[in-house]
């Protein structure tokens, strides 16, 4: 429940940046106050859509368990996917608009008010993006860490306008005033290209789920530590295969044993409670199998 309601409050503040900026962006002809606030409502369907997929997950009703009989996990990464593909499409758009402006010789805008739009933007999406980070640090969840990559992006981005149309206030009675109609475009672009590298690295990590590429060495060693240990007590050898997605550690983990073992149900069901004790202390969700048998191929 805490994370959805973070999440309801990203999407309230989302949405009144979206709309200050887009009014701002228009009452002060700048395109990249209108980027911002574009951005921002774009994350506004965006996030809405995160409130969707966990509510859906967080579902357990029988009806829910037997349409999806493998879990719903992997609705984490596919959201995440959509999510980054929507805002690096966004950005490659913005990008082509600001160099149109560009050749055609700069769009003249008042630093004045962008200086202070960009001032009130960058505390806003500071505060948020620091609630976030600080509140999934005990959550762990993928979707509120790309939800906070967002607002870091926003941040970033409040960070740049703010820099660059001071600059330009700077620039505006001097010898180099006649640059100072191509800051909001080329801030734009700017902006757009550094901006696309965020959900860029959000979409690599969670295709990378999606594909069921094995995990990483920080989640793997501490099962494969126990395994090891079980396999050489039971004179057996095992084959480790463990993934992650979204929030949720799915392991299978076969013993081959020798021929003629003797391993009762109840010694199989230690060794599972072993497993599932150290899981827990990786991910709170997981999915574990461990089987026995003698037979290679079955492994």
């Amino acid at each position: 429940m805490q994370e959805q309601r973070l999440i309801i409050i990203s999407i309230a503040v989302t949405f009144f940046f979206s709309v200050l900026g887009i009014v701002w962006g228009i009452l002060a002809d700048s395109s990249m106050i209108t980027f911002d606030g574009t951005y921002s409502l774009i994350s506004v369907g965006l996030s809405g859509l995160s409130l969707i997929v966990l509510k859906l997950v967080a579902q357990s009703s029988e009806s829910v368990n037997s349409k999806f009989p493998f879990g719903k996990a992997h609705f984490e990464p596919m959201l995440i996917v959509f999510k980054s593909l929507t805002l690096i499409g966004m950005c490659a758009y913005s990008s082509a608009g600001a160099v149109s402006d560009i050749i055609s010789g700069g769009a003249p805008v008042d630093p004045g008010p962008a200086i202070l739009y960009a001032g009130i933007s960058t505390v806003g999406c500071a505060i948020i993006a620091f609630l976030l980070r600080e509140r999934n640090r005990q959550i762990g969840s993928a979707i509120l860490e790309a939800e906070k990559n967002q607002w870091v992006g926003d941040l970033l981005l409040s960070l740049g306008v703010l820099a660059g149309f001071t600059a330009a206030l700077l620039l505006k009675n001097t010898q180099w005033g006649v640059f100072v109609d191509y800051a909001d475009p080329v801030m734009v672009l700017v902006a757009s290209n550094l901006f696309i590298f965020l959900p860029l690295k959000s979409m690599l990590a969670a295709g990378k789920e999606m594909m069921l590429v094995k995990t990483n060495n920080e989640l793997r060693i501490p099962i494969e530590i126990v395994a090891a240990e079980y396999a050489q007590r039971l004179n057996a050898t095992y084959k480790l295969r463990m993934v992650s997605i979204g929030r949720e550690l799915n392991i299978e983990l076969n013993f081959i044993m020798p021929p003629n073992d003797a391993l009762t149900v109840k010694d199989m069901d230690t060794i599972r409670s072993d497993i599932a004790k150290v899981a827990d202390t990786l991910k709170s969700k997981h999915w574990i199998n461990v089987s026995f048998t003698s037979d290679p191929a079955w492994a």
